[in-house]
């Protein structure tokens, strides 16, 4: 019996990690590339997408409306915070599996999403690094460690282009620390310097030492190729709201 492949449409394919998905998802046996997306600001708009990652062409070019657009069985968002939501509601219409990868959403736009998350299974990652989803169990099974530090900080690096500051990653890591240690005053220390994918480190201060974890991402491919395993786990699943961690749950 042939195995049936999985149609990936992936919004925000013009961007860092948008492109290194249609990459990534044409050399995967098991995905079909369905699509792609863009903001209509964008350069690439109705280009090619074999040609925007520097490959022969596909026959398939990049949409900024995906209303119209059939046969997805998986939606990978890697875009801005407003194009996420029109997407998830697109999803939520169609029935159709979504990953969002997306940061930056404000407070009512989470709601929506928590509220889509109730009629299509959705999976909310502010970093798809499967060592970050190791980094945050670990963390997890640090309270006795955490309660004894004086004082607890996050440490945050990006590439300057990066728009939100700080990240969503460390805004994740800090609401994960409050639900462990709710009595600790948290800091997050933010920079934005050079082409760095992304360092986060968590500094634990005591009377006369200091510990750190911290994980660093050498290479974007890392967020690309975390959210395509990310993306096979959740697509069977019911609905409801995933993040990385359940995946090793």
């Amino acid at each position: 019996m042939n195995k049936v492949m999985c149609n990936v449409f992936i919004s925000g394919a013009t961007g860092k990690v948008g492109r290194i998905l249609v990459e990534e998802v044409l050399e995967d046996k098991d995905l079909k590339l369905a699509g792609g997306s863009a903001s209509k600001q964008s350069k690439d708009l109705g280009k090619d997408l074999g040609a925007l990652i520097g490959k022969s062409n596909i026959n398939i070019n990049i949409l900024e409306d995906i209303s119209n657009k059939k046969d997805i069985d998986l939606i990978i968002d890697f875009s801005r915070p407003q194009n996420s939501i029109q997407i998830s509601r697109f999803a939520r219409k169609e029935n159709i599996p979504m990953l969002i990868g997306t940061t930056g959403f404000n407070e009512d736009e989470l709601t929506e999403i928590n509220d889509i998350s109730k009629e299509i299974p959705l999976l909310i990652a502010p970093n798809t690094s499967m060592g970050v989803a190791l980094f945050k169990k670990i963390i997890d099974n640090s309270k006795e460690v955490l309660n004894l530090a004086s004082s607890i900080e996050i440490h945050e690096q990006h590439h300057k282009e990066k728009q939100d500051s700080p990240s969503g990653t460390a805004i994740n890591l800090k609401d994960q620390l409050k639900d462990i240690v709710p009595n600790k005053d948290i800091l997050i220390v933010s920079s934005r310097e050079g082409d760095s994918p992304g360092v986060h480190k968590i500094k634990l201060s005591f009377k006369d030492e200091t510990i750190e974890l911290s994980h660093k991402a050498s290479d974007r491919s890392i967020f690309a190729k975390g959210a395509i395993i990310a993306g096979k786990w959740l697509k069977d699943k019911p609905s409801g709201l995933y993040t990385m961690q359940d995946i090793y749950s």
